[in-house]
């Protein structure tokens, strides 16, 4: 996207109503719940794992996750790589409170939590061997200014992981989705629960479709994808999509 098309979608951006804007704060409690019974999400964390061999880590691999949320890919980072350290960027303070508690429980120690928007985080050059970022860059502003930082903070050679859901969401199929496999999986009664206890989780990925609509939030086709990440000076070694075609996934190095 050139700087015209960037600042064209910034003045949307601050004129729209804060009613589409998702409430993070309000996801926080549900996210995990949502999260564990979405087999997609589940395989998400799974490519991450699957792909870390290629990556050529060091045996000590700083690592820094941008919208970590409640934690869950650092979690899943540190079960394969004993030596890392990890750097959880978040700018939601609820967020950041449900990942602290999972990453004591899981007795991942070298772990710094950091409460900032991406576009104010000041890391040094050169200083992460790997960087994820996880379905938060279509809500990120401006976003090229950021990859660009993002390209800056990593070392030679290092890895910059990115999934990014750049279609527009379907409330009614991803319902289906899920609550097909809580039914499958756990019976009628626990299905109904389930969806009980999401309400407010739902409502929330429902303003976000709305947020889409309005260009409050990114949406791309992968090809738009990968170009926005070459235009920020990435070489893009591998890009597909993923999450049930929803989300496109990227494995980039420095040009």
């Amino acid at each position: 996207m050139d700087t015209s098309s960037e600042l064209a979608t910034q003045t949307r951006v601050s004129s729209q109503s804060a009613k589409h804007e998702i409430d993070w704060d309000a996801y926080a409690s549900q996210y995990d719940l949502l999260a564990t019974n979405n087999p997609a999400y589940r395989e998400n964390i799974e490519l991450l794992r699957e792909m870390i061999p290629s990556f050529d880590l060091p045996s000590n691999p700083r690592i820094l996750d941008i919208g970590a949320g409640t934690g869950n890919f650092i979690c899943a980072l540190a079960q394969d790589l004993e030596g890392a350290s990890f750097v959880h960027l978040d700018f939601d303070e609820e967020m950041n409170e449900v990942a602290k508690k999972k990453y004591e429980h899981a007795g991942i120690e070298k772990v710094e939590v950091h409460c900032c928007p991406a576009s104010e985080a000041a890391y040094l050059a050169e200083s992460f061997d790997l960087i994820v970022c996880i379905n938060a860059l279509y809500a990120i502003h401006p976003r090229e200014d950021v990859l660009k930082r993002v390209r800056s903070w990593l070392k030679p050679n290092a890895t910059f992981f990115v999934i990014d859901f750049g279609r527009q969401y379907k409330s009614l199929d991803w319902g289906k989705y899920i609550l097909g496999n809580v039914l499958r999986e756990r019976g009628l009664v626990e299905c109904v629960r389930f969806f009980v206890s999401v309400f407010e989780t739902a409502r929330q990925n429902r303003r976000g479709a709305q947020g889409q609509a309005d260009g409050l939030y990114w949406t791309h086709s992968t090809s738009e994808f990968g170009r926005t990440l070459e235009g920020a000076g990435f070489d893009v070694r591998h890009l597909s999509t993923c999450y049930r075609e929803y989300c496109d996934l990227a494995v980039c190095r420095i040009r």
